[in-house]
């Protein structure tokens, strides 16, 4: 059974405007959303259909693409790891220097 939507925009499909209006007072519907979804239906069953070479170029494209993300995402790791690295390096070196700091003033 298609939607609803469906079947009310092709009963409506053949009448005039008096017509129309008066399936739609009918159903409490809108003559602008029959139109709506009439063209919503056509859009959906006009999808443009790929040639082989087409397919395969969005593939190849899609495969590019696949390898970008996972290089940047290790990029990404390797970044984080040094930036943790780093803020350890200088934690540990605030406290060395505070502590060897307060026994210099002594």
């Amino acid at each position: 059974m298609p939607p609803i939507s469906s079947r009310w925009c092709s009963r409506p499909a053949g009448l005039n405007a008096t017509e129309l209006s008066a399936y739609c007072r009918e159903r409490g519907l809108f003559p602008e959303q029959v139109e709506r979804w009439r063209q919503a239906s056509q859009d959906a069953n006009d999808k443009p259909v790929l040639t082989l070479k087409e397919q395969r170029e969005l593939e190849k494209l899609r495969a590019q693409d696949q390898r970008e993300i996972k290089r940047l995402k290790q990029e990404l790791r390797r970044k984080e790891k040094a930036l943790a690295e780093a803020a350890a390096l200088l934690m540990a070196a605030k406290k060395i220097q505070a502590f060897w700091g307060e026994d210099a003033d002594d």
